[in-house]
Parts: C-alpha cells; sequence; structure tokens
C-alpha cells in the first residue's frame, strides 16, 4: 500500500481543491447579506422653512419600490415626462396627510426627482400657527408591500421627533412645542 504523506502531489493537489471549495463557500457565505433582499423602507423629512411659515416635506423611498407601483414596471425616465412626476405626486398627496389640531392642513406638490437609487417626493404646506398638534398619516407604498414600514421625522427648533408608520397603522400625533411663538 502506498503511503500518503502531506507532501505528496495527491495531498497537494487535495488541499487545493479542498482551499477553492472553502473560498467559493467563503465567498458565497460573505455576499449573502449583499444579495439578500432589504427591507422595504421609506423616510419622509418634515421642518419649516428658514422663515418658519411654511413646513417642508420630503419622501424618500427606493425607486425600485415605487416605479413598478405607478409605472407597472422599473421605470427610470419618468422624470423627463411631467405626466409621470404628475403621477408621482398624485400618488403621493393619496397616501401621505396632515392635519393640525385635527384640520387637515392642504400639501402643495413641488416636484419629484430620482437620485441614485431613490426618488425624493417634495411638497409644502402652510405652517400651522397656533397649533399644538401635528397629525400624519403614512401609507406610502403600503398598498403594494405588505412589509412596508415608513418613518416620518418632524424638526423643530433643532430637536426632531420621531414615528414609524407599518400596515394598518392610525394616524400619529407630533407634539408642536413653541408652535404658539411663531
Amino acid at each position: 500500500m502506498r503511503r500518503v504523506t502531506w507532501r505528496s502531489p495527491f495531498n497537494k493537489h487535495r488541499m487545493k481543491i479542498c482551499r477553492l471549495v472553502l473560498s467559493v463557500l467563503a465567498l458565497c457565505l460573505a455576499s449573502g447579506p449583499a444579495l439578500a433582499h432589504r427591507a422595504h423602507a421609506g423616510l419622509t423629512e418634515i421642518a419649516p422653512d428658514r422663515s418658519g411659515r411654511i413646513l417642508e416635506i420630503t419622501h424618500r423611498l427606493f425607486a425600485h419600490d415605487l416605479e413598478p407601483v405607478l409605472f407597472h414596471k422599473v421605470y427610470n425616465d419618468w422624470a423627463q415626462s411631467p405626466q409621470g412626476v404628475a403621477r408621482v405626486g398624485a400618488y403621493s398627496a393619496a397616501h401621505f396627510a396632515l392635519t393640525a389640531d385635527g384640520k387637515p392642513l392642504a400639501l402643495d406638490y413641488v416636484g419629484a426627482e430620482p437620485e441614485g437609487e431613490f426618488i425624493y417626493i417634495y411638497f409644502t404646506a402652510p405652517f400651522p400657527k397656533g397649533a399644538t398638534r401635528l397629525g400624519v398619516a403614512d401609507s406610502l407604498l403600503m398598498d403594494a408591500l405588505d412589509d412596508q414600514v415608513n418613518l416620518v421625522n418632524l424638526t423643530l427648533g433643532g430637536k426632531t421627533q420621531s414615528h414609524y408608520f407599518r400596515y394598518g397603522d392610525a394616524p400619529q400625533t407630533f407634539a408642536l412645542p413653541g408652535a404658539a411663538k411663531n
């Protein structure tokens, strides 16, 4: 019987195969999180402009989540079309609302633009002077993605309040400290 040592050609070849298999396995395991489907999430930032008379609302959504909902496919050229930009605004206005002390605030659609993997959607609303509560209803993309989670941040006077919204959640309320001063 032939004796096999670590230095024999047979074991060297076997070790190369083992290293190759382990390298491929390690590569697959390391890339798993990168290849995994990320969570469906949106972010909305609400803050007054410099004058303090207007609330600026910015929604940031993943383009490959929103585009198929509105255009039935990923449609990267929607921003070059007035109809595409209007469609993004109409959808957003139908799935996001603000109230001040229970009274609806009128949202004015400013526009939308793609940036990398995101779509930014812009609205303004009059700052609710004298109001003590700002109500927010956010169901963006929840009609298409049952695991969608939206974070809404309200920043006033350098302080940020946040609420998460999931499918079926009721509107949330933010306190407007110092609103009477504006």
